[in-house]
């Protein structure tokens, strides 16, 4: 017994259930909250698949049909695919498993952070406690709320916990490596990186970072540890070949980024650029601070249009500078600080600079702030002092963890009340249009007041966002539902859409709410000519596939007014420019009806080759689709029959 000095609370298990009772403590308020934002349209294809075998066509067929990315994600779509019975009326489902991964995910990080610390020479106990404080902090944040409670951010979180399992399997390789450099070893490190890279980048295409961060590794930590000149050639060939690739390609695919910022969005790629420098640091202030204010999804982004504009894009670039000036000075004696740097600039390097993304995604920090972390606990462990022996660090520790406990269940509340969430997002930055957009929809949910309170955060945020003319329209929709709202000066919504900006963020849907309404008879507010000018205006400057969509609109007035004719050319212009096969069905419908059923059986054929040679038709919708159409064929050719 007197041998046995290692207590319970000092074990891997202990731990670990410690912090899988504290992770699902801090996140369990939220996980019976709804379907937000883009998991809808990511995910509304699952209910044609919620009868569908694991070995049928359709399921499949749903795992390979991804567009969020470039690679699909079918990984991340493959979860899903066997969640297809919970949707959509069970969110919690998909939630629980999210937050399963976000604790798997931990486990990795406890190991990892466990390993360094012995490498840097910390007793097993020691190495222990600086694991459990690091991994607690970095499970239990609040920032990590809306990566594990927004259902489809599971892409991200998969990513992430492949990354880490290649982390972790690489720790363990590589200290056996220094021992036996074989090529049983190398190729067992090399199979372990390219599985895991690969999992990942089928999960998110943010998978790239893990070479950035094998390189951190290599160049800080274990700079000094013994290599053969085998694993020298390995290193060279297996991490720095590919960096170098994946820093290399922006500049050879320049030209199409810079065009996909063109088409896209309202800043430039080197707008974007300098405006990461001052987005890592407020990353790392709601790192070190957070509050429910700071933690909402969309913020306030002033773009930085030059060095000067505004003038903390200059300090922030020199305040990276000197960082990593002093990182690379002291990398010999001080080699954490130059880790925790180059660790959170690998976290960011994929998402955070060149490619045609949004400014700022809290949700880019799951992994980075992981060095950071682990090196203020690490540091603070370490540090000698007379005043602060390790049983009141741990104290100290412990309350600050218990402050982000209560931030994270707070926000964890929030998330299960989408209208709470809302309104804390909106109070916290209401000059930001999707906040405002968010909230006013919320609001709108609660009836005719919660229409009258709508109406009034529209209002305001146009006063803060004068040009934007999704606001209006908006706007335009509450007036059209509640007569109680005034409703905007037509004038003014036709000028600014004269006036539009190309790049604004697209109109169809809320255009396509006012046309809805008007053809039901629900918006007395503004006549039927009034929305088809709207829609001819809106056109005029609009890229392809709104051009479309708002000849589409101009044709369903066209046809409650008879006059089909006009329909279907405006259906057959609105196709070229779309290449929307439901427009096919629409145009077939119109041609049935008017009895031209040699055009509308050619229509139909029309519609079934563009859904087989359509790679982003979702999974599900194909069959049920190509079904349709062929018992409109069927109909079509009985109608042709009966009238010979």
């Amino acid at each position: 017994m007197n041998d046995m000095k290692v207590t319970v609370l000092h074990t891997h298990s202990f731990r670990l259930g410690l912090l899988i009772i504290a992770g699902i403590f801090s996140f369990w308020w939220g996980l019976d909250s709804l379907f937000l934002f883009d998991d809808v349209p990511n995910l509304d294809a699952l209910i044609f698949i919620k009868e569908a075998s694991f070995l049928s066509g359709d399921f499949w067929e749903f795992v390979f049909s991804g567009e969020a990315g470039p690679t699909g994600r079918p990984v991340s779509l493959l979860t899903f695919s066997l969640q297809a019975s919970a949707w959509p009326d069970f969110p919690i489902a998909f939630k629980v498993v999210n937050l399963g991964i976000h604790l798997s995910s931990a486990g990795l990080v406890y190991f990892i952070s466990y390993r360094i610390s012995g490498i840097l020479g910390q007793k097993s106990n020691n190495a222990g406690v600086i694991a459990l404080v690091t991994t607690l902090i970095w499970t239990l944040h609040p920032l990590q709320t809306s990566t594990v409670l927004y259902t489809v951010q599971r892409m991200a979180l998969l990513s992430n916990f492949f990354m880490l399992l290649g982390l972790s399997g690489y720790l363990h390789l590589r200290l056996k490596i220094k021992e036996d450099p074989s090529f049983k070893s190398l190729l067992m490190v090399t199979l372990v990186i390219a599985i895991c890279g690969m999992l990942a980048l089928f999960s998110k295409e943010n998978a790239p970072s893990l070479v950035f961060y094998l390189l951190t590794l290599e160049l800080t930590l274990f700079k000094n540890l013994p290599t053969s000149q085998y694993f020298n050639y390995w290193r060279v060939m297996m991490l720095w070949v590919p960096a170098i690739v994946i820093m290399i390609l922006p500049i050879i695919f320049l030209d199409t980024l810079q065009a996909s910022f063109s088409d896209n969005f309202t800043f430039t790629m080197g707008e974007r650029v300098l405006t990461q420098f001052r987005l890592l640091w407020q990353y790392i202030g709601i790192l070190l601070l957070p509050t429910t204010n700071n933690i909402g999804m969309f913020q306030d982004i002033t773009v930085s249009s030059s060095l000067f504009t505004p003038a903390s894009t200059l300090l922030a670039m020199l305040a990276w500078l000197a960082v990593l000036v002093i990182g690379y000075l002291k990398r010999g004696k001080h080699a954490l600080i130059l880790f925790a740097l180059l660790w959170f600039f690998s976290g960011h390097l994929i998402e955070s600079t060149v490619l045609p993304l949004e400014l700022y995604f809290q949700h880019r920090n799951y992994l980075a702030f992981f060095g950071l972390i682990f090196v203020l606990i690490y540091s603070f462990f370490s540090w000698e002092t007379p005043i602060l022996d390790r049983n009141r660090k741990v104290w100290l520790c412990s309350l600050y963890l218990a402050l982000l406990v209560m931030n994270t269940v707070r926000t964890s509340m929030l998330w299960a009340s989408p209208v709470n969430l809302a309104e804390n997002w909106y109070v916290s930055a209401p000059s930001t249009i999707r906040n405002a957009e968010f909230y006013a929809i919320e609001l709108a949910k609660y009836g005719p007041e919660g229409e009258i309170l709508a109406a009034g955060v529209f209002t305001r945020a146009i006063e803060d966002n004068p040009d934007n003319l999704r606001l209006l329209l908006h706007l335009m929709t509450m007036a059209c539902v509640n007569s109680e709202v005034p409703p905007p000066n037509p004038q003014t919504v036709l000028e600014k859409a004269r006036m539009l900006d190309p790049k604004e963020r697209n109109l169809v849907f809320p255009v396509q709410q006012i046309v809805s309404l008007s053809l039901d008879e629900n918006c007395l507010a503004y006549p039927s000519d009034l929305i088809v000018l709207l829609l001819q205006t809106l056109g005029e400057s609009a890229r392809a596939n709104e051009k479309g969509m708002y000849l589409f609109n101009q044709a369903r007035f066209k046809m409650a007014a008879g006059e089909r004719e006009e329909a279907i050319a405006l259906l057959r212009s609105a196709y070229v420019l779309t290449e929307d096969s439901g427009l096919l069905f629409t145009l077939a419908i119109q041609l049935i009806n008017m009895e031209r059923y040699t055009e509308a059986l050619e229509t139909i054929e029309l519609a079934s080759t563009s859904i087989q040679e359509n790679n982003l038709i979702k999974t599900g919708t194909r069959s049920s689709k190509l079904a349709t159409l062929t018992g409109m064929r069927e109909d079509v050719l009985n109608f042709m029959q009966t009238t010979q």
